[in-house]
């Protein structure tokens, strides 16, 4: 199951970025949804744009360590307990998997969903951060619900 995860959710990601690369201009904004919009940006940092990596050498270093964490990501999946726990270390290892192979490709991440509210934006992201925010947001839910389990159990007391 997380090696299927894992491949879905990068070639979907894959596939978007190539629509929106096909489709978009760089830094023209266009409608999608009330609160998102579509706007062609390339990430050459990590989150936010941090730490721009765009150099040989630097791009390398980023390339490789993303690389070790989403292999990282992805052996934690395949041993984790539950199949909640497994299909959230998937996901997130799924997206880390796109944006490791778009930047390997470009030597930067394709975003193109621009989030924002009441005229403020907020950020630009992809599918692979989705497909890794999931993820977290199921080890969540997964920890909670074991919490729960373990309470009902008497293990622990408020």
């Amino acid at each position: 199951m997380v090696g299927a995860v894992l491949v879905i959710a990068a070639v979907i990601d894959l596939v978007a970025k190539a629509a929106a690369e096909a489709w978009l201009d760089e830094g023209s904004v266009q409608g999608f949804l009330p609160f998102v919009d579509l706007t062609l940006s390339f990430n050459h940092g990590i989150s936010f744009s941090l730490f721009p990596a765009r150099d040989p050498s630097s791009l390398t270093l980023l390339l490789g360590i993303q690389g070790t964490l989403t292999c990282l990501i992805a052996v934690w999946a395949v041993a984790a307990g539950s199949g909640l726990e497994r299909l959230g270390l998937a996901s997130m290892a799924g997206g880390a998997a796109g944006n490791l192979i778009d930047r390997f490709v470009d030597g930067a991440v394709t975003d193109y969903l621009d989030l924002h509210t009441g005229g403020m934006r907020w950020f630009t992201f992809n599918l692979a951060d989705a497909w890794i925010s999931l993820g977290v947001v199921l080890l969540l839910v997964d920890g909670f619900r074991a919490r729960q389990r373990h309470s009902d159990a008497g293990g622990l007391t408020s």
